[in-house]
């Protein structure tokens, strides 16, 4: 199992009774499917779009869910002190290649961290970001997967607008009070006397009620660009509530970006990432004081889930995002709407079938807004998938 619980993974000041003994623990999910979708893309080695149209194929990365593989342990160091540790790595499993391709990053999840049952938790390294965690803890889409995947789901139009969940060089601070969890982040930019360049500063907060049906949060993220300062600031909030076998949640997230943002490798996103992404133009991979990408994204998202049984669950999500760009051309929308069930055979394996349908307008055409390691992006105007698959937790 990934996490011993949601409240866990983002903060486990709240579960230290859980680790009154030292461990070392493997952990992971085989997720594989097929899937067949309209519109799809073939990129050459430059990037450019050169082939499009119908696809059938395995899934690449996994299927509903991200494969991955990671150790992580903990150690009693007397008074209620721990020391713990988690290495991930996440890989396709039709090729057995890391993910996301061409990733530089063997492990998408390397920290280290000192936890005090009064004085909260301190970590470092490459971690989930503070937006993305309290997205994830009170209303992100598809949480109804458990607490072993609230972070991995493919189809996840969100993750490209929480700065795409991971960054590097963190140091990560979290406490909680009651039903209170608190996030604090800083990532130095490590650039040669640039201050604060390339630098990555938020903080969250959680209401989370262990057995309570509503779980609320907000968060605050900014990022400086390695080389200009320039900003690209993440605002969010939203929540969730159920009722019987019934939960519904909602947030908004919006990201403000200046013009002259174009190089973040903390993420790490290079200026190609941020074109393939359609935050930035092509034009500003050579000189970002051109005008050009987005200005604004505004998101809402919603979703419906249901549990019919306690081994079939559905849900229906939604995700409406308006973007406005400092040219003309950057202005436009996306909508997306999925549906995805899931039959679980036992504890650790669990069927799935999903469809997901999404529409481009304007600027948000060929941007990779599926999720950063998500299914095969689209320069259409429309896109639609079906998915089924198999996945095995470890």
């Amino acid at each position: 199992m990934k996490k011993q619980t949601l409240l866990c993974m983002a903060l486990p000041l709240c579960c230290s009774a859980a680790w009154a003994q030292s461990s070392i623990t493997l952990y992971g999910v085989v997720d594989a499917g097929l899937r067949y979708q309209t519109h799809g893309v073939t990129y050459g080695p430059d990037g450019a779009p050169v082939s499009t149209g119908k696809q059938f194929s395995t899934t690449t990365g996994g299927g509903l869910t991200e494969s991955y593989w990671g150790l992580k342990g903990q150690e009693d160091l007397g008074g209620g002190m721990q020391a713990s540790f988690d290495l991930e790595s996440h890989f396709d499993p039709s090729s057995g290649g890391i993910t996301p391709a061409g990733s530089v990053n063997f492990f998408q999840i390397s920290y280290v961290a000192l936890l005090s049952p009064t004085l909260g938790q301190l970590s470092l390294g490459r971690q989930y970001n503070v937006a993305f965690e309290g997205t994830t803890i009170a209303y992100g889409s598809n949480l109804w997967l458990g607490p072993q995947d609230p972070y991995s789901n493919l189809f996840k139009p969100e993750q490209t607008m929480l700065a795409a969940g991971r960054t590097s060089n963190m140091i990560q601070y979290g406490a909680q009070l009651g039903s209170v969890i608190f996030l604090a982040q800083y990532a130095p930019g490590g650039q040669a006397g640039g201050g604060g360049q390339g630098s990555q500063l938020g903080a969250s907060i959680a209401y989370a009620p262990e057995k309570g049906p509503f779980k609320a949060s907000a968060s605050f993220l900014r990022s400086r660009d390695d080389i200009t300062n320039a900003k690209f600031d993440i605002y969010t909030g939203g929540g969730s509530y159920s009722l019987g076998n019934f939960t519904v949640n909602a947030g908004y997230i919006e990201n403000a970006r200046d013009n002259a943002f174009t190089n973040f490798g903390n993420g790490p996103f290079n200026s190609i990432d941020l074109a393939a992404l359609g935050i930035i133009s092509p034009a500003q991979v050579v000189d970002p004081n051109i005008p050009g990408g987005f200005d604004k994204r505004k998101m809402i998202l919603a979703g419906l889930t249901y549990r019919f049984t306690p081994a079939v669950t559905v849900a229906v999500n939604g995700w409406w995002t308006k973007q406005t760009g400092y040219t003309s051309d950057y202005n436009g929308w996306a909508h997306q709407y999925q549906v995805v069930g899931g039959y679980t055979l036992s504890k650790r394996t669990m069927l799935y079938a999903e469809a997901d349908y999404s529409m481009y307008r304007g600027g948000m055409i060929g941007a990779q807004f599926v999720g950063v390691n998500g299914q095969s992006p689209t320069v259409s105007s429309t896109q639609l998938g079906v998915m089924a698959g198999l996945r095995h937790y470890f």
